[in-house]
């Protein structure tokens, strides 16, 4: 039975650190949850979040369709026509930030 038991637990803290190696992988630091994203990765390449979309000219419109970023929930599109490197980070609870999808950041 202890050895079942420390099994299970092996296998806890294993699929912990894998879970927290991922998102540290997708958002570039461990302290996202409570400050927000600074970077973003999508589809094996990282990105600056530029901050809070400006919702003063009204909600996001998306013009492409929303995409989902793996293991995360989250889901980004485009937005601006004018400037297609231009898109919307949409986060938990609702919250959405602007990203520069045209210069990738390289992972440090």
């Amino acid at each position: 039975m202890a050895n079942m038991a420390r099994g299970l637990l092996a296998t806890v803290i294993v699929a912990a650190t894998f879970a927290f190696g991922c998102y540290w992988y997708v958002f570039g630091r461990p302290d996202w949850l409570w400050n927000g994203p600074k970077t973003i990765a999508i589809s094996g390449q990282r990105f600056a979040v530029a901050g809070v979309y400006d919702q003063t000219r009204g909600p996001v419109q998306c013009l492409t369709e929303r995409r989902s970023i793996l293991l995360t929930g989250l889901e980004y599109c485009v937005v601006d026509e004018a400037e297609p490197a231009t898109g919307a980070l949409f986060w938990y609870l609702g919250e959405v930030y602007s990203i520069n999808m045209q210069e990738p950041l390289g992972f440090l």
